[in-house]
């Protein structure tokens, strides 16, 4: 239902601002690249460790994101949450020990400092190898013409064994732009 949702008014968004993105489609557009590292923090509501409920464990992550579009680009995201914790799915207890995930996705800037990712990843760790679904939001800051900070919300879903929902700040970098 949630995904359901989420991607209800992802779509809505992104019919919303067609007539946004035709406009600056007809200015002359260089390609660029981008990167981000980020700090963040990840809900799995479904984790515990040992018979204690796990609230909360530290991820970091990072994005290389290719404008081909003044609005659009495609990115390689990636994260490793900096905790192991057990999941129980089907009335088996499942080992999370630092799991590394990595996705790529489709990103669509919205509006200026607005922008929705979304596509297919896979989370690799020790004891199970799990596909997944990853939908974020991001709103940046400038600071300079280079540099942004930008809060990250993200949802992923794992094969239907467990979501995680993430929150997190990114330091953004243009690392190069086609003269």
């Amino acid at each position: 239902m949630m995904k359901k949702l989420l991607f209800s008014l992802a779509l809505v968004i992104c019919f919303n601002f067609t007539s946004q993105a035709q406009e600056e489609a007809s200015k002359v557009h260089q390609p660029k690249i981008r990167g981000a590292v980020m700090m963040a923090n990840s809900h799995v509501p479904k984790s515990t460790n040992g018979d204690k409920k796990v609230a909360v464990i530290p991820t970091w992550g990072f994005d290389v994101d290719y404008f081909f579009h003044p609005r659009w680009s495609v990115a390689l995201q990636g994260d490793i949450k900096l905790q192991s914790f057990e999941i129980e799915h089907e009335g088996v207890i499942l080992e999370k020990s630092y799991p590394v995930e990595f996705a790529g996705v489709i990103h669509y800037n919205a509006l200026r400092h607005w922008s929705f990712y979304a596509g297919p990843g896979y989370e690799f760790e020790k004891t199970e190898n799990l596909s997944l679904v990853r939908h974020v939001t991001e709103y940046s800051f400038e600071s300079t013409e280079i540099f942004e900070i930008a809060l990250n919300f993200a949802y992923e879903n794992k094969q239907e064994v467990y979501d995680a929902w993430t929150f997190g700040i990114a330091y953004n970098k243009m690392l190069w732009e086609k003269k």
